[in-house]
C-alpha cells in the first residue's frame, strides 16, 4: 500500500489537494477499481480519520481510493463554497481519475458530499455509496445559528481538523434551495447503497428513508440502518459503515 499526495485542478483553476491510496504498485498497467470519497459540509478529506481508515480497508481488498478537499475546504485556498462548485470539483476529479487510466470507478459521499454526488454530472460510474447523506432539507439549532447572519455577507464556519474556517455566502443557501433533489433521486438508476445511523440528528433516519423511497425500488438499491450510530459515527459504528461498503463494492467491482 502507498499513500501518494496529488494536486487536481478545479474548474476555476484552483488546486484541489488529495491523497491517492494505492493498493499495489504492481497494478500500474492494469488499474484496479477505485473509490472516490467526498467529504461533508465543514469537513475535509480525512473526515476525522474515517476516510483514511476506509481507504486502508479497501486497499486490502485490492482497490485504490482517492480522497480530496473540495474548493474552499481542507488544505485548499479559502473561497465561498456552494453546491455547484463542489459538483464541478467532483466532475474534474472524476476526469482526472479517468486520465490516470482507471475505468472501474465508484463514488462515495458523506453528508453534504451526498448531495454533491447527486448534483454532479458523472459518467462511467459503476455504483454510488452514500454515508448519512444530506438529501432533504433539515435544519438543527446549530445550523440555524450558522446561517442567521448570512444575509449580511459571507460567514465563517468552524471546520474539522486544524484548518481555517470555511466561508459560505448566500449562494450556498440558494444553491441548496433550488436543487431538485427529488427529481435527481428518482433518476438514480445505478446501483446505490445508503448507510445511515439510527441516532443521527443532523440527518434524521426518517428523511433518509423518504429519500430512499424516491429511488428505484429494486435489488440494486439498498438502505442499511446502523443501530445507535450518530452523524459523527466512529469505532464500532465506523467498522459497520466500512464493512457494508466493502461488501457492496465487492458485488459490483
Amino acid at each position: 500500500m502507498e499513500e501518494k499526495r496529488v494536486i487536481i485542478s478545479s474548474a476555476t483553476g484552483n488546486k484541489l489537494h488529495g491523497v491517492l491510496y494505492i493498493a499495489s504498485e504492481d497494478n500500474i498497467l492494469h488499474k484496479p477499481p477505485i473509490l472516490i470519497m467526498c467529504h461533508g459540509f465543514s469537513g475535509d478529506k480525512y473526515e476525522w480519520g474515517r476516510f483514511p481508515e476506509t481507504a486502508k480497508a479497501l486497499n486490502k481488498e485490492g482497490y485504490d481510493v482517492l480522497i480530496f478537499d473540495f474548493s474552499g475546504s481542507g488544505e485548499n485556498k479559502r473561497e465561498p463554497i456552494n453546491l455547484t462548485k463542489q459538483a464541478n470539483d467532483l466532475e474534474n476529479v472524476c476526469d482526472w481519475v479517468k486520465n490516470q487510466k482507471y475505468s472501474r470507478i465508484a463514488v462515495l459521499g458523506l453528508s453534504f458530499g451526498g448531495q454533491t454526488l447527486l448534483k454532479a454530472r458523472l459518467s462511467g460510474i459503476i455504483t454510488y455509496v452514500f454515508w448519512a447523506p444530506f438529501f432533504l432539507l433539515h435544519t438543527t439549532e446549530d445550523h440555524a445559528d450558522w446561517f442567521k447572519d448570512i444575509a449580511k455577507g459571507p460567514v465563517e464556519i468552524p471546520t474539522s481538523g486544524d484548518y481555517e474556517p470555511i466561508i459560505i455566502d448566500m449562494s450556498f443557501m440558494m444553491e441548496v434551495a433550488k436543487f431538485r433533489v427529488r427529481t435527481a433521486l428518482k433518476k438514480l438508476n445505478l446501483p446505490t447503497l445508503i448507510i445511515q445511523g439510527t441516532l443521527d440528528e443532523s440527518v434524521p433516519l426518517e428523511l433518509t428513508k423518504k429519500a430512499f423511497n424516491l429511488m428505484p425500488q429494486d435489488d440494486n438499491h439498498k438502505l442499511v440502518e446502523v443501530q445507535g450510530a450518530t452523524h459523527d459515527f466512529k469505532e464500532k459504528h465506523l467498522e459497520i459503515f466500512i464493512r457494508e461498503t466493502v461488501n457492496w463494492l465487492k458485488n459490483y467491482f
